[in-house]
């Protein structure tokens, strides 16, 4: 995509990308609107416990 810039580390993966704000705006609301998960968590006893859940699990996945 015209604009986008990658930021590779020393064994050529990609770590980072530089978008051009007209594009990240453009695509921020196509892309993720927070809204859609407001109150996800509302009514949750356990919302440490929770939390310490999907934590572990987001770390076990890198």
């Amino acid at each position: 995509m015209e604009g986008i810039e990658y930021i590779y580390d020393e064994h050529g993966r990609i770590r980072g990308v530089i978008i051009p704000p007209e594009l990240w705006e453009k695509l921020k609301g196509e892309l993720f609107e927070p809204s859609r998960y407001r109150g996800i968590y509302r009514g949750k006893r356990e919302i440490e416990k929770s939390l310490k859940e999907l934590r572990d699990e987001w770390e076990r996945g890198f």
